[in-house]
């Protein structure tokens, strides 16, 4: 695990292309699980666009003649007769209106029915009129109602359509033209997109917009409907910028509607509801409309009535008359307005992602790794710019009229971010760690925990306690340095300092420093230890008989014998870091300590390699005599740096009667009553 952690710190790059392909994968089989979700996030994102821009500006040139409940209130329950249908076309030509487009179906013959035909082709020429016919597009019914009209000759199925599967039509001969108004509904139920054409029986019929738009087309040949109606055929996009489809809009100069593949053309929302002009058909039939309001309009003739189930949702919010959808596409087709999707849509948002996960991949490499502000950074500037590829998809579409699209760029993006952020964290923890135990190496580990979660600060952070001070000291070893090579000398230090910190660690203490050839333990000090006097004596022991065993026999380079010095003692000592900020040591200061320096540098006066302080002798208390931590005492020294004498104690295993070193401690006994006298 360590390999991997280290190769994660010091190759960056490798961890970060390993999330951003792990988040690739989650992007993919989001695609796969759910691709309609984030659809339906472009849709409902962009139809808040349209509530927040639709133009208040009151639409004049398409008006939709409605009826509604006062107009069946004053003329009588709907289906109306034909005679008063006919009235009412009569009525809209005498406005001087320049197209009718009937958002209502005919679908039987009634009486009356000889009358409309007539009023709907008396004034074709000046002022056409296209009537209303549904087709079945999603499998719901097979039902073949009326005779179809206004199928665009010679074409077959050949133009991009929907294929339909029934139908409810016009009674036969009723009018020449017609259109159909069949919508398509998105999963929420709302109206984006109607096809611009529809495939039935190897014909194909256009939409009622389409086909009002080719009646306005001026007759130039004997065979004028036909004319007019491939004149809005529609041709393939040549460029990137162009949608898969277009139609170019003779009786429009100048203006293309872009359409799909499947040729469906989308419905802007670019006028508010309250700015839409409705006028009651009730008020049409009684010439109480103002002179010269529907003087040139194209009007849309419909209902929205209750009851009359005509009543589609839409971007603008609830349900409306299907008449205000295509009132919506014909402003827009008068203003060149009608968004479409480029062909490299979706390059453009492969291109913003790329450029994305660069920005983030900069940030990431930009931070550094210790400081985290990246982990914090890098999901923010992912919402930052998801957030910002839904202004751009806004100004695309409301200032150049493409529907790009910003979902699925600102999943890649956020998984992307987040990724990212998570690999950055993990990171991290991984370098936190590393400095951790590399901490560990050079200060007691609780220090380090301390340490690693705190800010340096130049105070005194130190706490007074009750401890055992061990000091060891390496003899000799500064003559075995001059006559043996820096790396042997290096190498047996490293492993007296190794020996002793196991050992040391194993009965609870801490090394806390670890200068020259000597060594200072704490037993109690920053981890608790529990009867730490005792303890600190068996790892005194077990510290000097290992050595005895592990340190070079330097017999046969003529120098005298390595061996270890101990000093130990108990009471109260400060421990805890000292210095400024900028430069901090963890120590362990007070008399203890002193004490215990002085204990080892007295050994190689006594020639006992370990001597015990009063206080710790006292704490350790009367030991059997078999014990191999029973205490003897030496006597009482005065301590270099003392003002009162101590008593001295060592371990009675290392005594042997008669030794030199009873001679050197009785010898230097009697060196220190001299100097009293004197």
């Amino acid at each position: 695990m360590k390999p991997l952690a280290s190769r994660w710190l010091m190759r960056p790059w490798r961890s970060r292309t390993a999330v951003l392909a792990l988040a690739a994968l989650v992007w993919l089989v989001w695609l796969a699980v759910s691709p309609g979700s984030l659809r339906q996030l472009d849709e409902r994102s962009t139809d808040f666009l349209w509530r927040l821009t639709a133009s208040e500006t009151p639409e004049r040139r398409v008006i939709f003649i409605d009826i509604d409940d006062a107009s069946l209130a004053q003329v009588g329950s709907w289906p109306w007769p034909r005679e008063v249908m006919a009235q009412l076309t009569r009525k809209l030509d005498q406005q001087g209106v320049g197209l009718k487009l009937f958002d209502v179906v005919f679908p039987d013959g009634r009486d009356g029915s000889a009358e409309l035909s007539r009023a709907l082709a008396v004034h074709d020429a000046e002022s056409p009129s296209v009537l209303a016919q549904v087709f079945a597009l999603r499998n719901e019914s097979q039902l073949r109602s009326g005779a179809l009209a206004g199928a665009v000759p010679g074409v077959g199925c050949q133009t991009p359509s929907l294929p339909a599967q029934g139908f409810i039509a016009n009674a036969p001969g009723l009018h020449q033209r017609a259109g159909h108004i069949t919508p398509t509904l998105d999963a929420d139920g709302a109206v984006r997109r109607i096809p611009g054409f529809v495939c039935f029986d190897d014909h194909t019929y256009s939409s009622l917009t389409l086909a009002g738009l080719a009646a306005l087309v001026p007759p130039v040949a004997l065979d004028a409907q036909a004319q007019r109606l491939s004149a809005l055929l529609p041709v393939a996009g040549v460029g990137p910028w162009q949608p898969a489809w277009q139609l170019v809009i003779p009786s429009l100069p100048g203006s293309r509607i872009g359409m799909d593949a499947q040729g469906q053309i989308r419905v802007p929302y670019g006028v508010s509801r309250k700015a839409m002009t409705a006028i009651s058909a009730a008020d049409v039939l009684q010439d109480k409309v103002p002179a010269g309001m529907l003087k040139d309009a194209w009007v849309i003739v419909g209902a929205s009535a209750f009851g009359l189930a005509d009543a589609v949702p839409t971007a603008l919010g609830g349900a409306v008359s299907g008449a205000e959808v295509h009132l919506q596409l014909m402003a827009a087709m008068l203003d060149d307005a009608v968004p479409y999707t480029p062909m490299a849509a979706g390059w453009l948002q492969w291109g913003y992602v790329l450029l994305s996960i660069g920005g983030l991949l900069a940030l990431a490499a930009g931070q550094p790794l210790h400081e985290r502000r990246a982990v914090l950074l890098l999901p923010l500037a992912a919402a930052a710019l998801a957030g910002l590829g839904f202004v751009l998809h806004a100004a695309a579409l409301l200032q150049a009229g493409w529907f790009v699209g910003w979902a699925t760029a600102a999943l890649a993006i956020g998984l992307a971010g987040t990724a990212l952020a998570l690999g950055e964290h993990a990171r991290s923890l991984f370098e936190k760690g590393r400095l951790y135990r590399n901490l560990s190496s050079y200060v007691p580990s609780p220090v380090a925990a301390q340490i690693a979660l705190t800010e340096p600060t130049g105070d005194i952070e130190a706490r007074r306690g009750d401890v055992t001070v061990l000091a060891a000291d390496l003899q000799n070893f500064s003559r075995y340095c001059e006559a043996r090579s820096p790396e042997d000398a290096a190498r047996v230090l490293h492993r007296f300092f190794s020996t002793a910190e196991t050992i040391i660690q194993a009965h609870g203490g801490v090394v806390e420093e670890m200068v020259g050839d000597n060594l200072l333990a704490v037993f109690n000090g920053p981890l608790a230890c529990e009867n730490h006097p005792l303890q600190a004596l068996a790892a005194a022991r077990e510290l000097w008989l290992r050595c005895n065993e592990e340190l070079p026999n330097t017999a046969g380079i003529g120098l005298e014998p390595l061996s270890v010095s101990i000093g130990l003692e108990s009471g109260m000592a400060l421990v805890g870091s000292f210095g400024p900020a900028r430069r901090r040591v963890h120590t362990v200061l007070g008399q203890t300590v002193t004490v215990a320096l002085r204990l080892q540098a007295l050994t190689a006066d006594l020639a006992y390699p370990m001597l015990v302080g009063q206080s710790a002798a006292e704490r350790v208390g009367p030991l059997f005599e078999q014990s191999s931590l029973a205490l003897k005492p030496l006597g009482s020294f005065l301590l270099p740096g003392l003002q009162q004498p101590c008593k001295v104690f060592t371990l009675r295993t290392l005594l042997q009667p008669g030794s030199i070193a009873e001679q050197s401690t009785l010898h230097y006994l009697h060196q220190q009553q001299k100097n009293s006298a004197a």
